[in-house]
């Protein structure tokens, strides 16, 4: 009897075991697919002021405000690090869906 004993003990232990590493990596699992959607949002994010930044310098080149949009950004960019002391330094290439 002793030994249906110690074997019904081990079952019970081992499947609260597999339960625990079943609970641990599924929480670890949707704490990664809430990671992944927030960097995604904030690729979305920057691409989208990456484009609104392109627009604005064309319309800027639309009002004679230079000579090319390429200036035009350089000197947005420029301006901002001097007001704001902040200047961007991700390109439209490393903003990339993985």
């Amino acid at each position: 009897m002793d030994v249906q004993i110690s074997a019904a003990i081990i079952a019970v232990l081992g499947t609260l075991g597999g339960s625990v590493v079943g609970w641990v990596s599924q929480r670890d699992g949707k704490n990664v697919a809430r990671l992944e959607r927030k960097v995604a949002k904030y690729a979305a994010e920057i691409r989208a002021r990456q484009a609104e930044e392109d627009v604005a310098c064309e319309w800027l080149v639309e009002l004679n405000a230079g000579t090319s949009a390429t200036s035009i950004k350089l000197k947005l960019r420029d301006r901002t690090e001097h007001e704001r002391g902040q200047r961007p330094s991700l390109a439209p290439s490393d903003v990339t869906d993985t």
